[in-house]
C-alpha cells in the first residue's frame, strides 16, 4: 500500500507486534495496526467467531464458525498488503515467548493478564500495552520495559485485583461496537506515539458515554 499520507507522521516500516486476543479490541487493532504499515503480527486466541460476536466485534458474517485468529487473519488480506500474519490458536501461558518489539494484550480476563504479563517479563519485550474495555469505557496501560518504575507499578496494580473482584455485567450490556473502534483508534495512536518517542502516559482512561478523557 502507498503509505505517503501518514508517512510525514509516523512509520511502521520493519516493526513488528503480537496481539493476544481478537475479539472486541483485537480483531479491529489488527487490522488498523496492518493499515499504519505494522510490518508484521502475531495473533493469539483460542476462541471461536459466534453469531452474538457479530455485532460488537470486527468479524464478517462469514467468519461465524471460523478461528477468531483466521478470521481476522483474512479481514487484514482484504485490506492490507504490506503485513504479513502468524496466528497462534492457544491460549498464553506464563511460559509462552512473547518476545516483540510491542505486545498488547487485548483480553477480558484477570488471570489471563496476569499469565500475559508473567510471560512479557520472561521475554524480550521493547513495550506493553494492556488493553481494557466495558460496554462504554476504555482503559490502556502503557509500560516501557525498560522502565523499572511503570513496571513496579504496573505489578502492583495487577497484583491488587482477582478475578471473583470484577464485577459480571448482564450480558445485554457486556459490549459496544463503537467502544471497539475508539479502542482501536486509541491503541494505534498510542503506537504511533512510541515508534516517534512521545509516548509518555501510563493509563489512559475514555469514559466514551460521558466524553471524559483522563491521562496519568
Amino acid at each position: 500500500m502507498d503509505h505517503t499520507r501518514h508517512s510525514g507522521i509516523f512509520s511502521l516500516l520493519n516493526k513488528t507486534c503480537t496481539i493476544i486476543g481478537a475479539g472486541g479490541i483485537g480483531a479491529i487493532t489488527a487490522l488498523t495496526l496492518a493499515k499504519m504499515g505494522m510490518s508484521g503480527i502475531r495473533i493469539f486466541d483460542d476462541d471461536t467467531v459466534d453469531e452474538v460476536n457479530l455485532p460488537t466485534q470486527f468479524h464478517r458474517l462469514s467468519d461465524v464458525g471460523l478461528p477468531k485468529v483466521q478470521a481476522v487473519t483474512g479481514n487484514i488480506s482484504q485490506f492490507s498488503d504490506d503485513t504479513s500474519v502468524v496466528t497462534e490458536e492457544v491460549r498464553v501461558t506464563p511460559e509462552t515467548d512473547l518476545s516483540d518489539w510491542l505486545v498488547i494484550s487485548a483480553v477480558d480476563s484477570i488471570n489471563a493478564r496476569k499469565d500475559i504479563w508473567k510471560a512479557v517479563r520472561e521475554s524480550r519485550v521493547s513495550w506493553y500495552l494492556d488493553a481494557r474495555m466495558a460496554s462504554e469505557t476504555f482503559q490502556l496501560y502503557s509500560i516501557d520495559m525498560d522502565d523499572w518504575k511503570r513496571i513496579a507499578m504496573y505489578d502492583e496494580i495487577l497484583d491488587s485485583v482477582n478475578e471473583e473482584d470484577v464485577p459480571e455485567e448482564p450480558c445485554t450490556s457486556k459490549a459496544t461496537i463503537f467502544t471497539g473502534c475508539a479502542a482501536a483508534g486509541h491503541i494505534g495512536a498510542a503506537v504511533r506515539r512510541i515508534v516517534t518517542g512521545d509516548q509518555t502516559s501510563f493509563l489512559m482512561v475514555h469514559d466514551i458515554f460521558r466524553q471524559v478523557l483522563t491521562v496519568i
